[in-house]
């Protein structure tokens, strides 16, 4: 929630519990879009996150780094680190644009052992309703695969996460719900 109202998102993480449940009940298909990277952003929030997504699991994930915006009060924060590439279309794929909590190899391989994770639990959940010897086999070897090869993905992210690493801190806001669902003011 810390980085929902830091990024002035306007959501709670109880509403994306909520509405993931009405989606469901729609028979409408739920995917999470995950940013990591937000200043501030430390390992008990990506463990939240990553928590939200091993409770609901959508049915699909897409992951990236937090990109400043011009306009936005996150990019008047960074914009003296950005350089040359000051853009999500000048970066290359999950690489920091600025000195981020943790480094891009972090971001890069937090984005591998979220995917293995996410991985086996919806193979594992789809052995349930799956139809056929062919697909439960099917499922049960693309859990056990991601399964094995969890325990590397997650030593490796450990390792990552202590590198030494200069980040720059939380910004300074602090904003209640109603401030933080009210867009900021675009030129």
């Amino acid at each position: 929630q810390k980085i929902l109202d830091a990024m002035e998102k306007g959501i709670t993480v109880e509403q994306v519990y909520e509405v993931t449940r009405r989606l469901r009940q729609a028979d409408i298909q739920v995917a999470f879009f995950l940013q990591f990277g937000y200043p501030g952003e430390t390992r008990q929030d990506i463990g939240l996150t990553i928590q939200t997504v091993r409770d609901l699991l959508p049915d699909d994930i897409g992951i990236s780094v937090s990109y400043p915006l011009p306009g936005t009060k996150f990019y008047e924060r960074v914009k003296d680190q950005l350089g040359a590439r000051q853009n999500w279309y000048d970066s290359e794929d999950l690489a920091m644009l600025y000195r981020g909590p943790f480094s891009t190899a972090f971001y890069r391989q937090l984005h591998r052992y979220v995917h293995l994770d996410f991985r086996v639990r919806r193979a594992l959940a789809g052995l349930r309703q799956a139809a056929g010897w062919r697909a439960r086999a099917r499922l049960l070897a693309t859990a056990t695969r991601n399964a094995l090869r969890l325990p590397l993905a997650r030593l490796r992210l450990e390792v990552l996460a202590r590198a030494p690493h200069q980040g720059i801190g939380p910004l300074p806001v602090e904003l209640s719900p109603a401030e933080a669902a009210r867009p900021s003011p675009q030129d």
